[in-house]
C-alpha cells in the first residue's frame, strides 16, 4: 500500500510518491490481527474495490458468457471458439480501454504518471518498431490463445471428472465454504506464483531466450502487461494449475485465470492511481512493479505478498531504496569477481 496523496517529479520527468511502499499487513510477522482485519475489509483494501470488482466480472463471465459444463465433455470447435472470442473481446475492452483512456485521450493528464517519456513509436526493440503494436500482437496473438487453452482444459477436465474431486461427497456448507476460501486465496496464490515464475524467468538461460522481450518495455502501458514470449505466457498462466489441484468448482479456476489477466493490465498502466472524475481514484499498485521495469534487479514478485522482502530484493520506491539496491548489486559484483 502506498500513500500517494502527493509526489515529486524530477527534472527528467520521473515521478515518485513521497511515501515509501509499505507492504500490506498480510506480510507482517508476528501477525497483527486487528490490522489484518481492517486491511481485509477497508476501502481501499484487500477486497475493495479491485478484487471485488474482478470477482464480479468473473461471475458475469461464468454465468452468462460460458457454456454449461455439461456441454464441454468433448472438445468441440464451437465452444472453444466461443471462449476464445469472449477472451479476445474482454482483453480488448480492458487493455484497449485503459490504453485509450490513459495514453491516447489522456483522461487524467500526467497525474500519478511515473515518467513523461512516451511509449516508443520508432524503436528496433519492438516488432514493427512500434511498442503498442508489438504489445498488442503479443497479447492478442499469444497470450489470449494460451490463457484460453488453460481455460478450455479446465472445463474439459471438470466436465469429465478429472478435476474437482467428484468422488468426494460434501454438504453445501463445506462445498461453498471451500469455494469462498479459494476465492479469498486467489490473489495470494497469484502473487506467490508470480514471484516463483518470475525468478525462474530471470535465470540467465530463460531471460535471454524468453523474458527479454517483456523487458523491452521500460516505459510501460496497459498493453505491456501481457507482451511476453509464448513460453512466458505458459508459465505465467500456469497459476490455474493450483486451482486444478484444489478447486471443487470451475469458477475458482476461471477467477484465477482472470486475475492474471486483470493484474497484468493494472500493474503496467504507467500510473500509480487511476483517476476517474474529481472524486474517484483507484490505486493500481503499479509503482511496485514499475520499479522492476525501471531497475530490473528488484521487486520480482507482486505487491500483495512481498517475498522480495524475505529474499533481499525489495525496493520501497524511495531514494534510500535506490541506494540500498546499488549497494546490494555492487556487493554481488564484488563477490563474482
Amino acid at each position: 500500500m502506498t500513500d500517494i496523496s502527493s509526489g515529486v517529479r524530477n527534472e527528467r520527468g520521473e515521478w515518485r510518491p513521497e511515501s515509501k511502499i509499505i507492504p500490506a499487513p498480510i506480510n507482517d510477522w508476528p501477525p497483527r490481527l486487528g490490522a489484518l482485519v481492517r486491511w481485509m475489509f477497508a476501502f481501499p483494501g484487500y477486497l475493495w474495490p479491485l478484487n471485488a470488482f474482478w470477482l464480479g466480472v468473473t461471475m458475469v463471465t461464468w454465468v452468462w458468457l460460458t457454456p454449461a459444463i455439461s456441454e464441454m465433455q468433448s472438445l468441440e470447435l464451437w465452444w472453444v471458439m466461443l471462449i476464445l472470442g469472449r477472451n479476445l473481446a474482454l482483453t480488448l475492452l480492458l487493455f484497449g480501454g485503459l490504453h485509450l483512456f490513459l495514453h491516447v485521450f489522456q483522461g487524467q493528464g500526467n497525474a500519478f504518471r511515473f515518467t513523461l517519456k512516451p511509449l516508443a513509436t520508432d524503436s528496433s526493440r519492438f516488432l514493427f518498431s512500434h511498442q503498442v503494436r508489438d504489445n498488442m500482437l503479443r497479447t492478442l496473438g499469444s497470450a489470449v490463445p494460451i490463457l484460453t487453452g488453460y481455460e478450455v482444459l479446465t472445463y474439459w477436465g471438470f466436465a469429465n471428472g478429472f478435476l474437482g474431486y467428484p468422488g468426494i461427497t460434501s454438504g453445501p456448507l463445506l462445498f461453498w465454504g471451500w469455494f469462498g476460501l479459494l476465492i479469498l486465496m486467489a490473489p495470494i496464490i497469484h502473487s506467490v506464483h508470480f514471484y516463483i515464475g518470475h525468478r525462474l524467468l530471470h535465470t540467465k538461460w530463460l531471460y535471454r531466450r524468453v523474458h527479454t522481450s517483456h523487458h523491452h518495455n521500460v516505459e510501460v502501458g496497459p498493453w505491456s502487461g501481457l507482451a511476453m514470449h509464448p513460453v512466458e505466457h505458459l508459465i505465467y498462466f500456469s497459476s490455474v494449475v493450483v486451482q486444478w489441484l484444489l478447486a471443487l468448482h470451475p469458477a475458482n479456476a476461471l477467477f484465477q485465470i482472470q486475475l492474471a489477466i486483470f493484474n497484468a493490465a493494472t500493474a503496467h498502466t504507467g500510473f500509480e492511481q487511476l483517476k476517474f472524475g474529481n472524486r474517484l481514484t483507484i490505486e493500481s499498485g503499479s509503482h511496485f512493479h514499475y520499479l522492476h521495469h525501471k531497475h530490473f534487479e528488484c521487486n520480482y514478485g507482486g505487491s500483495l505478498v512481498v517475498l522480495d522482502r524475505i529474499f533481499g530484493t525489495f525496493h520501497d520506491g524511495s531514494k534510500e531504496g535506490d541506494r540500498e539496491m546499488r549497494q546490494r548489486l555492487s556487493a554481488i559484483r564484488r563477490a563474482e569477481t
